[in-house]
């Protein structure tokens, strides 16, 4: 009997992290404008040297420099683009994939030494209500005392931008590794 094997073409994780992160989502880069989101930027279609052009999901696992911080979060946005009938301005308009609450694990908080720094993984999320549905796989939900790292499956379907954003009540370094599938 033959067998076949099929598979989804995948790369490797990347990351992308903020210093100093803020108490609260920074509401001025939710929000139309004509200048091209900078800050946070995980997928760009539009940039000829993205290899991930057409991918429909993100996976991502969130961290921290800390292992203590409270109110943690991460919000995913997707990005599509408007070209004024007179071609003279292309506006950004965003909209929320995934808004995303981090819990820590209530038994030791792993760390690990990635690029020289330590990083501590969460290992509980939940969605906040009224945002796009995304795929949460949390072991911090089974049992709190749970180690394994959290992670999120986010539809970025119709997006041609998306970027992310972390909120903390500590000041922490805060990141993702992600991938597209």
């Amino acid at each position: 009997m033959a067998q076949a094997f099929i598979s989804t073409g995948q790369n490797d994780f990347r990351k992308v992290q903020t210093t100093s992160v803020p108490s609260a989502y920074t509401a001025a880069n939710a929000v139309l404008t004509t200048t091209k989101p900078t800050v946070g930027v995980l997928i760009d279609w539009q940039a000829s040297a993205d290899t991930n052009r057409n991918a429909s999901l993100l996976r991502i696992f969130p961290y921290s420099s800390i292992n203590n911080g409270t109110s943690v979060g991460v919000r995913i946005l997707g990005w599509t683009t408007y070209l004024e009938a007179a071609g003279v301005n292309r506006w950004y308009i965003p909209t929320v994939l995934a808004d995303i609450t981090l819990n820590y694990t209530t038994g030791t908080v792993p760390s690990y030494s990635v690029d020289a720094a330590t990083i501590y993984t969460f290992s509980g999320m939940t969605q906040l209500v009224g945002t796009p549905t995304a795929n949460l796989y949390t072991p911090y939900t089974a049992a709190t005392a749970n180690v394994e790292p959290c992670s999120a499956l986010i539809d970025t379907i119709g997006c041609q931008m998306v970027t992310v954003q972390f909120k903390s009540s500590a000041t922490p370094t805060m990141g993702v590794f992600y991938t597209t599938i």
